[in-house]
């Protein structure tokens, strides 16, 4: 599968084994990763300069970004180096950021680990470091030239490691209609590299449609603004992949009371969450000055001008670009569907 992202071709590639291409190059692997699978990678990484560091949002920062620069330099990295980025979606993001940004641009490999990094993180260009608590404030946009994909790695992650990939899956399924739809529903939770190699293709077709953001590709941000404030709010400590699934169940909620959606699409879009049993709350105790922060980190969102730009419904796989000054609009959602505890 060859894809082209702004004039830059991705190659994607599905594996069944651990065999990747024996360029030269350095490594960034999650240091879990690296742990679980340092015999099966032994003969790739062999003669290869690797930086190991645990991928968590709180090390998705530029101080992690200062640290492979001087990587980079001890390695002699340049231009025609190429950068392997071997993790989930938080390892791909800084990977991609680095070699991005390191010389104007290297060269740059993805070998994701995760089912959401599978399907969504890898894909597109977009890198990102988090910046004063901001999920991805600082970041660029640039396709890896190759992506591997190997379902091998889903066999040791976690049921909620595996839920941050369902939402993600069923955010694709739920913003036009598609053959994904059908497909999930008849999954039984079960992934499959038929459900992967969709999901990869509909996710890479908007953005070689829409390879900046500026249009149709906004659509695939359904349910993260609001996500992006749950993990700002909880200081990181849930997975995105448990933000955006609370997030598409607020923006549910929000298309419900604007009335841009009936009761029974509402329930159409919810019960699809809970019928592959994504959280519908988070453990979040907000404190008197709430508001204050849910403001400030709305505003500095990258996807908001002047006015709050969300993500909503206006029918069952159908959305559309919401644009607000009401910040109570989306605090009230909030409260409605009894997401966090507010104070009293």
């Amino acid at each position: 599968m060859k894809y082209n992202f702004n004039n830059r071709e991705t190659e994607i590639v599905f594996s069944t084994e651990f065999s990747f291409p024996e360029k030269k190059g350095v490594v960034i692997i999650d240091k879990r990763v690296l742990s679980l699978y340092d015999k099966s990678l032994q003969k790739f990484l062999e003669d290869k300069p690797i930086f190991v560091f645990e991928a968590t949002e709180k090390n998705k920062n530029l101080q992690t970004i200062s640290t492979i620069y001087d990587f980079f330099q001890k390695n002699n990295v340049n231009r025609s180096t190429v950068i392997y980025g071997i993790g989930g979606g938080i390892t791909t993001d800084v990977a991609g950021f680095a070699a991005s940004t390191y010389m104007r641009g290297c060269r740059l490999i993805f070998i994701p680990t995760t089912f959401l990094g599978m399907i969504d993180a890898s894909l597109g260009g977009k890198t990102a470091v988090n910046f004063r608590k901001i999920k991805n404030n600082i970041g660029t946009f640039y396709p890896a030239e190759k992506i591997f994909l190997m379902p091998e790695f889903l066999k040791t992650l976690s049921v909620a490691e595996l839920d941050n990939g369902w939402a993600e899956c069923l955010k694709m399924a739920l913003i036009k209609p598609t053959v994904l739809f059908e497909m999930l529903l008849k999954s039984d939770k079960v992934i499959s590299p038929e459900i992967i190699r969709k999901a990869v293709e509909l996710k890479a077709e908007i953005c070689q449609r829409d390879p900046f953001d500026k249009s149709e590709r906004r659509f695939l941000n359904l349910g993260h603004t609001l996500a992006h404030i749950y993990e700002s709010l909880s200081d990181f400590n849930i997975s995105h992949g448990t933000a955006v699934a609370v997030g598409i169940r607020t923006a549910a909620t929000l298309s419900l009371r604007k009335e841009f959606i009936d009761k029974y699409q509402f329930k159409q879009i919810v019960s699809l969450l809970d019928i592959f049993r994504l959280p519908r709350s988070l453990p979040i105790k907000v404190s008197d000055d709430f508001k204050m922060k849910v403001k400030e980190i709305i505003f500095r969102d990258k996807k908001n001008t002047d006015r709050f730009n969300l993500i909503l419904f206006d029918g069952f796989q159908n959305v559309f670009v919401y644009q607000t000054f009401d910040l109570n609009e989306i605090i009230n959602a909030m409260k409605q569907d009894r997401i966090i505890e507010f104070p009293k």
